[in-house]
């Protein structure tokens, strides 16, 4: 079983499901696509957090879903940082 957080660790938890929460709801609208430098960036902050609260309290299995998800928006976040702004694959 995990420790308890403390009040900062649980309102960065918060802020950090609301990227990700925010970051699909837009992308479902079609309002951001999921190639987006936005939606990417939203991706690796929300699931950062989130493996860092998870190692917190350690539940390691949520570290390394949400770590696994980081790693992978972050590498799509850098290739497309590398493109120019508009550019198709």
């Amino acid at each position: 079983m995990g420790t308890e957080p403390g009040l900062v660790w649980r309102a960065l938890s918060v802020v950090g499901f609301l990227f990700l929460v925010g970051a699909y709801v837009v992308n479902q609208r079609g309002r951001c696509p999921p190639t987006s430098r936005r939606y990417l960036f939203a991706n690796v902050v929300g699931s950062g957090l989130l493996a860092a609260y998870s190692a917190v309290i350690r539940e390691w299995v949520f570290v390394a879903l949400e770590g696994f998800w980081c790693a992978a928006s972050l590498w799509a976040l850098v290739r497309e940082l590398g493109r120019p702004r508009g550019a198709q694959e």
